[in-house]
């Protein structure tokens, strides 16, 4: 069934290919404010993932970029946010994730750790999969 543009105003179903300019605008509002998602550099070799800090407790999504394919699944805890990311060849993410007090994150891949700004875990991130895990500080 093909969608039109009065359809878009009235459903909000994302598994739908969106077929106008109009309604493809608001694809990138999700992909940065729900997924995390932000290219940083022209031809996306840099990349920042920063899940929602308030909201919703779950995102899972990719983005296109002319490098490949970006992944990110991240989900929120006590501890704070799991976050899963495979990122393609030559592309470096700057991954921004909520400092909980008493909690700390453990990896799975390599990624330094670059500090803290604005109440978030900064890490470097390069090409592959790693994954954050929240866990309660020992």
């Amino acid at each position: 069934m093909p969608v039109t543009a009065s359809d878009e105003v009235e459903r909000y179903d994302l598994r739908q290919v969106v077929q106008n300019g109009w309604g493809a605008g608001a694809i990138t509002g999700i992909l940065v404010g729900v997924l995390g998602v932000q290219v940083t550099s022209r031809g996306a070799s840099t990349v920042r993932i920063a899940p929602a800090d308030k909201g919703i407790d779950h995102a899972s999504g990719t983005q296109w970029t002319e490098r490949g394919e970006i992944g990110v699944d991240w989900r929120r805890t006590r501890h704070g946010v799991n976050t899963k990311v495979d990122l393609p060849v030559d592309v470096t993410a700057t991954v921004a994730l909520p400092v909980v007090k008493g909690s700390t994150y453990r990896l799975t891949g390599r990624a330094e750790h670059l500090g803290t700004d604005d109440g978030r875990a900064l890490y470097r991130v390069g090409s592959g999969h790693t994954t954050f895990r929240a866990t309660a500080s020992r």
